[in-house]
């Protein structure tokens, strides 16, 4: 008996906390928790600013800004800091970063600061061998100094070429983009430098610090169709299921590591196909790699996983969307470019009309890859 009252107690308990919680302000009828929020992120074109001096000017952007959480961001072509906060605080954030980016003199201990955060970046990185080739990759094909990344290259950064590339940066102008959710339309202004050129075709040979694994990186940047990119990036590396992975890791694994990413830059949509083999299997890595494109390239697509990878786009996409973060710097990114507002509106409607003739074109079409390795 005891035991059938204590059950009953427990239902009659957590009928009243279901009833609660129906009642409650944070039931799916109120805003969400994300929408208390706003975001502003400020970019700027990377053209003549070697990385590790964007390094050190976002991390200092970032000190410099108590207005707000601040995440610094580096890709092709641009960067930049996306900056959270409270929506009652999105003004006074604005006004506080245009000041801060406006300043071209730094105080000697923000800088002090800023190389320290700089230099750790590049450890970071120097710890994961996918960033590292490809922030290789991008120097050499910018024809970028340093020609290579070093933990130390920040604390050579001198006051003088700081105020200078942030003269530069001043007279280009940034971007700006705020995002509040409950507004009905997004805040933007756009600088209108055009990034550098890049070239492409060219293969450079690395070293990871401690590694018994033959690492390589093939890289592209394309100028086509964004949606086409995306779609291609689902189809060859989204799980478990995707053409790279099964190549590399399927039936007779050759690979510790198969990963295929897009990205979009401002100069164009960054596709990466990054393994980590034995040094034995690396030349075999390579065939298949050069196979696979081969055949992508001749349409040998079937239908249910062309339209399993344009599936995955329209998620990916979505899930962007959701991670205030992530949205505010990837749009950002879009705008920096060169593309307009409307056509980021469209994407997911062009993503479910793509037809495989088209993704097929978009293949042809790509430029001639670069190959990076890290051989132990």
């Amino acid at each position: 008996m005891k035991g059938k009252r204590t059950g009953g107690r427990a239902i009659a308990v957590f009928a009243v906390f279901l009833l609660a919680l129906s009642l409650s302000p944070t039931s799916q009828t109120e805003t969400s928790q994300t929408d208390r929020f706003a975001t502003l992120t400020v970019a700027a074109t990377s053209t003549g600013i070697s990385l590790p001096l964007q390094l050190v000017i976002a991390f200092g952007w970032q000190i410099e800004v108590k207005e707000g959480f601040g995440y610094p961001w580096w890709t092709l072509g641009c960067f930049g800091v996306t900056f959270v906060t409270g929506r009652e605080k999105v003004e006074e954030l604005k006004d506080r970063v245009l000041k801060v980016c406006r300043q071209t003199d730094w105080n000697p201990l923000i800088a002090r600061h800023a190389r320290s955060l700089a230099s750790q970046q590049i450890h970071n990185w120097a710890r994961e061998p996918l960033e590292w080739l490809r922030w290789q990759a991008r120097i050499t094909a910018t024809d970028s100094y340093p020609a290579s990344l070093d933990p130390d290259q920040p604390a050579r950064v001198r006051l003088d070429d700081l105020s200078a590339a942030l003269k530069r940066i001043t007279q280009n102008d940034f971007t700006v983009l705020v995002n509040d959710p409950e507004s009905d339309s997004l805040s933007f202004t756009v600088s209108h430098t055009k990034p550098y050129r890049i070239r492409l075709g060219f293969q450079r040979a690395t070293k990871l610090p401690s590694s018994q694994r033959a690492h390589w990186l093939w890289w592209t940047v394309a100028q086509g169709d964004p949606t086409a990119a995306m779609v291609l990036g689902e189809l060859i590396g989204s799980g478990t299921g995707a053409k790279w992975f099964q190549l590399l890791r399927g039936d007779k694994p050759i690979a510790y590591h198969a990963i295929a990413q897009v990205q979009w830059t401002p100069v164009g949509s960054e596709l990466t196909l990054y393994a980590a083999t034995m040094p034995n299997d690396f030349a075999i890595a390579r065939q298949k790699t050069q196979q696979l494109l081969w055949e992508l390239s001749r349409g040998r697509i079937s239908g249910d996983e062309f339209e399993r990878a344009k599936r995955l786009a329209e998620l990916k996409f979505a899930q962007m969307k959701s991670d205030i973060v992530a949205f505010s710097r990837t749009l950002t990114i879009w705008l920096v470019s060169g593309r307009r507002l409307d056509e980021w509106e469209n994407l997911p409607a062009k993503i479910h009309s793509l037809s495989i003739k088209e993704l097929v074109a978009f293949v042809q079409s790509l430029p001639s890859a670069t190959e990076i390795t890290a051989v132990p």
